[in-house]
Parts: structure tokens; C-alpha cells; sequence
């Protein structure tokens, strides 16, 4: 157990919650002991949510169906198999030997079932923050989450290069709205930490912010990360 908490990353206060996320239903003695199930229920949900407020915190250009998306793109099977062979849910999964035994034995599906119930323990044991640092530390995965923000728009883009590298977010603002309501432009600029700025424009403000955080794109990819 305590090889298996240093692979979570977590110290669970209370060793029965993560022994329950381990147990199989087949392991489960006569209803006086608990399965993972509840524990993946509510696992489930808990993964989500911390996604969901890291994709929202880091896209904040981003619109709900390309969000919803790339929580698909982290939170899936394939990635919960993967975390739970990091930590080595295999072999700590207990199941009954003649479920083991059989041609299956533990299956991809128990493995990513059994990530999100100690995701639900972490939860009901350290509370949101503790679960959210699993989540993040897991599956925020540092190359596939830069794919992902490279299908997203420039603002992302520029935000999400930002949070890389520690520095604090670009700032934007609306320099000009000229011309009839119908019809406007929108002149934004858009400055770094370093002092360095960008202009755009747009028929909305949206448009010229895109713009703006595009140029100052185009800097950082050619080195000018400094002043």
C-alpha cells in the first residue's frame, strides 16, 4: 500500500478508502465489504470536474463543444489504463484468484475502473484539492495537452505558452471601436510581462484579441521571449 500511495502521490489519512477502490466485486465478502464500484461512480465525476476547471482556466477562448472534446481527448479508457499501469493498479487490484486465473484476468476495463475510484477515495479522503492534484499530476499530460492547445485559437495559445513558462498571463485592451454600430472595427492590444506588444483588429473585440495574441505568437516562436 505505502509503494502503491507514493505512485498516487497521495498519503490516504484513512487506509480502508483506498483498500476499497482496490477491491473487486468478487473479493466482496457477503455485502459486509464494499466493491470499487461506488468509489468509480464517484470517481468518475471528480475526474471531470478537475479537467473541466483546467481545460476552463487554461482555454479561456475556447467554446463549450472544442472544451468538452479534449476532456474527452484526457479523460477516456485508453488514458485511465495508462495511469493505472503507472501505478500499478494490476497488481494491487485484489480479485478473487479464480477470476485472476481465468483467460482475462484483470482486464484493461477493471484497471480504468479502479482509477477512477481511487480518484473518488482521494476525494472523500483529502477533499477537492488532494483529488485535484492527482487528476492534474496524471493526466494533465505535458505532450498531449500541447496538442491539444495547438487546435485551439491563438488567445488559448498564447495563455496556455504563458502558464509553461511561469509567466504571468498577456493583458488585453480595447485601444479604439470606430465606424457605425453595425459595422465597427475593434483595435486591441495585447502586452506581455516583458512589456512587449501587439495590436489587431476585428469586426468584434474577439476578432482583434485573436489577432493581437497571434503576433505575439509569431514573436515568442522566433525567440523574442525577453525583452
Amino acid at each position: 500500500m505505502k509503494i502503491l500511495e507514493k505512485k498516487i502521490g497521495y498519503r490516504f489519512r484513512a487506509p480502508d478508502m483506498l483498500e476499497e477502490a482496490l477491491r473487486h466485486a468478487s473479493t466482496a465478502e457477503g455485502g459486509t465489504q464494499r466493491s470499487y464500484q461506488r468509489l468509480e461512480y464517484l470517481g468518475d465525476a471528480v475526474l471531470n470536474l478537475c479537467i473541466a476547471e483546467e481545460m476552463y482556466r487554461t482555454f479561456p477562448a475556447a467554446e463549450e463543444g472544442a472544451l468538452s472534446k479534449a476532456r474527452s481527448a484526457l479523460i477516456n479508457n485508453r488514458n485511465l489504463v495508462r495511469v493505472g499501469e503507472t501505478i500499478g493498479v494490476p497488481d494491487a487490484l485484489r480479485i478473487d484468484s479464480s477470476v485472476r486465473g481465468k483467460g482475462g484476468g484483470v482486464t484493461r476495463k477493471m484497471v480504468a475502473d479502479v482509477v477512477e475510484a481511487i480518484a473518488g477515495a482521494i476525494f472523500l479522503d483529502g477533499g477537492y484539492d488532494a483529488a485535484r492534484r492527482f487528476v492534474i499530476d496524471h493526466f494533465w499530460a505535458g505532450n498531449e495537452v500541447e496538442g491539444l492547445a495547438a487546435g485551439f485559437d491563438s488567445k488559448s495559445r498564447l495563455q496556455e505558452w504563458c502558464q509553461k513558462h511561469r509567466t504571468p498571463t498577456p493583458r488585453y485592451r480595447l485601444v479604439s471601436a470606430e465606424g457605425p454600430p453595425h459595422s465597427r472595427t475593434f483595435l486591441v492590444s495585447a502586452r506581455l510581462w516583458n512589456g512587449r506588444e501587439e495590436r489587431g483588429t476585428g469586426k468584434t473585440k474577439k476578432e482583434a484579441e485573436m489577432e493581437a495574441a497571434e503576433r505575439l505568437l509569431s514573436l515568442l516562436a522566433e525567440g523574442e521571449e525577453y525583452p
